[in-house]
């Protein structure tokens, strides 16, 4: 019994570590999400304050153009002071009268703060 208890306290330990892990890469993944989706509310509600601003521009910059991700997953890299680091794979494929554009989303590191138990999205560089 108390092997049976002492298992299920490491491996909820266990799982509760790894979900907290991939919070700020999924954090990413449900930004530009909403980005794509035009959504400028839920975008904004996974935004840090000084990235709130920049919402609107970012929906506007594919409004012309039919927008998909593609291959598009996350994981957390690192931090840098109070800023998960998280790098992603994929791209966005911009479709505009027949012709796709492309967007590789690989290129940069993105930054997520922890703010009231929520990670948001707050740029990349």
């Amino acid at each position: 019994m108390r092997k049976t208890l002492f298992l299920i306290l490491f491996l909820s330990l266990a799982l509760s570590a790894c979900a907290s892990a991939d919070q700020p890469a999924q954090s990413v993944e449900n930004y530009y999400q909403a980005i794509l989706d035009g959504d400028a509310e839920r975008a904004t509600a996974l935004s840090c304050a000084e990235q709130e601003a920049n919402v609107q521009m970012e929906i506007d910059s594919f409004l012309a153009v039919d927008a998909t991700l593609d291959n598009f997953s996350c994981e957390q890299i690192g931090t840098d002071g109070d800023m998960a680091l998280v790098s992603c794979t994929g791209k966005i494929v911009m479709s505009y009268d027949g012709e796709d554009q492309y967007l590789d989303l690989s290129v940069a590191t993105y930054q997520v703060l922890e703010q009231g138990g929520d990670w948001l999205f707050c740029g990349y560089h």
